[in-house]
């Protein structure tokens, strides 16, 4: 009787394809052993794991009296695809079953409600386990932690935390994520501090936290610690350490890193194949990227969206088309992020027929709505070739109102090619929509300062920039020394050794 059940679940956990685990769903039909209501969920779950969402609900819906276990992997599925307001309807269901949540039911569905934000259902749930007199629990309260975090309701969060009659090194863990996610920087650096016991997690949680703000420097600096504390790297942070790498031009770590992951790593992920060709790409080694991409063992929309963009950004559009059409024989779907990088391909090269080609393809082939970012590269992409009138009719058929990206790039157009009276048109509409960006009165101020007649309203938009105390951004360098990234900006005199520099310059 044992192994009647427990050999088709090894065989299911073997399966590495939707196409062997159909095979396996085949002769569980012919043998009966589908009846078993084991081994129907346990191919839901196989199911799951394969991104096949209807034949896991098929399934389910198949079982006549689904279990706590068969609700809590079909829950767990519809999250995998971000379906969760399907997975609150069907925890709903499990409840008017009389069925009774346990911890994994908990720990989803918590998920779900911190993904949509759903603070009312989060907190019907948060009572819900107090009722049921669940105590502190490292994996339903650290989801409970997150939840509150990503709804804006911190101090909830921080109560929860303080529940715990001992430092929980994973609800702590929660609470700096939901920080960093919330921009509070401070407060997720004070924690890590103050924590006596910190994990691989922990780690991974501040780099993580810092990338994504932006503080790359931060970021590297951290990872340094965690490599002299000899704490075991996990794939997140080695992920982050090395977009961190790419945005701040820190090739020699990025490449220690590289050959770190190439010593000790086993079978090396999709994931963290694409972050190192991110890297090479982001700090300009476009060759090497290309070289970890092409020995890289298998493949997704992601990792080709990453090389075709690196390729866009080094003006390479030829190899973007040729990446485009290999990536679409080998059966992978092109997704807008895909679309932004062929359009930048097409604008920067000039490419304009070719373009306009791919935009209409987009829509008719692969049924992908344009986005902002794609109208944004149409106005350019015929903006750069001095087909303004184009340009605008292109914003004219946007089905949402055009933001700053899409008026910007039509200014930057029109002081392309001198068109000041559709420049005058472009610079009210961002005016209207950001009447504080620094960047856009500088931007129209370059494209007044053509003409002679223009110049008094050249010196009104840089005294507006005074006075309203607006910034812009300075162009800058990077250079990176010794494993230091330095960054550099005109007459820059913030850098430590600026008086050597000078020194040496001036001989």
């Amino acid at each position: 009787m044992t192994t009647c059940v427990t050999v088709p679940v090894m065989l299911l956990q073997m399966c590495n394809n939707v196409k062997e685990t159909r095979q396996l769903h085949t002769q569980f039909v012919v043998s009966g052993l589908i009846k078993r209501k084991i081994n129907t969920t346990r191919l839901i779950e196989s199911y799951s794991a394969c991104g096949e969402i209807n034949e896991a609900l098929s399934l389910f819906e198949k079982i006549r009296f689904p279990d706590v276990y068969a609700y809590n992997m079909i829950i767990r599925c519809l999250m995998l695809v971000n379906r969760q307001h399907e997975s609150l309807l069907l925890y709903n269901k499990l409840l008017e079953e009389t069925l009774t949540p346990d911890n994994h039911t908990y720990t989803y569905v918590l998920k779900a409600c911190s993904q949509l934000k759903a603070l009312s259902e989060g907190k019907q749930l948060h009572a819900r386990i107090i009722k049921d007199g669940i105590k502190p629990n490292t994996y339903i309260h650290s989801s409970m932690i997150k939840m509150y975090a990503n709804s804006g309701d911190t101090e909830s969060s921080e109560c929860i935390l303080a529940q715990f009659p001992n430092e929980n090194v994973s609800a702590t863990n929660s609470m700096i994520t939901s920080y960093m996610n919330l921009g509070e920087i401070k407060f997720a650096r004070q924690l890590f501090d103050k924590m006596s016991t910190r994990d691989s997690a922990t780690w991974s949680a501040m780099i993580t936290g810092y990338t994504q703000n932006g503080m790359h420097e931060n970021a590297l600096v951290v990872f340094q610690e965690m490599v002299a504390c000899k704490i075991p790297m996990n794939e997140s942070s080695l992920v982050s350490a090395l977009s961190a790498c790419g945005r701040s031009g820190a090739l020699g770590q990025g490449r220690w890193i590289h050959g770190y992951i190439t010593r000790t790593w086993g079978e090396i992920s999709v994931k963290l194949g694409t972050s190192i060709v991110d890297m090479y790409a982001g700090c300009g080694c476009i060759d090497f990227a290309y070289e970890v991409f092409k020995n890289m063992s298998s493949k997704d929309v992601v990792a080709y969206g990453v090389i075709i963009s690196g390729f866009a950004k080094h003006g390479l559009a030829c190899k973007c088309f040729q990446l485009f059409d290999e990536m679409v024989d080998n059966g992978i779907q092109p997704n807008g992020v895909i679309f932004v990088a062929i359009l930048t391909a097409c604008s920067h090269g000039g490419f304009v027929e070719l373009g306009q080609s791919y935009f209409n393809q987009m829509t008719s082939l692969y049924n992908i709505r344009p986005s902002v970012h794609h109208y944004g590269c149409m106005v350019d992409l015929l903006g750069r070739a001095g087909r303004l009138d184009e340009a605008e009719e292109v914003i004219a058929t946007m089905v949402e109102e055009p933001n700053v990206v899409i008026w910007g790039a039509l200014l930057a157009a029109c002081r392309i090619h001198k068109d000041f009276k559709r420049g005058e048109l472009a610079f009210k509409q961002i005016v209207a929509l950001e009447p504080w960006s620094g960047e856009r009165y500088k931007l129209a101020s370059h494209v007044f300062a053509y003409t002679e007649e223009e110049q008094e309203r050249v010196h009104k938009l840089r005294k507006q920039l005074l006075d309203r105390n607006l910034e812009t951004r300075r162009g800058s360098s990077l250079i990176e020394v010794e494993g230091q990234v330095h960054e550099f900006v005109a007459s820059d005199i913030d850098h430590g050794m600026y008086q050597d520099i000078y020194g040496l310059f001036e001989g």
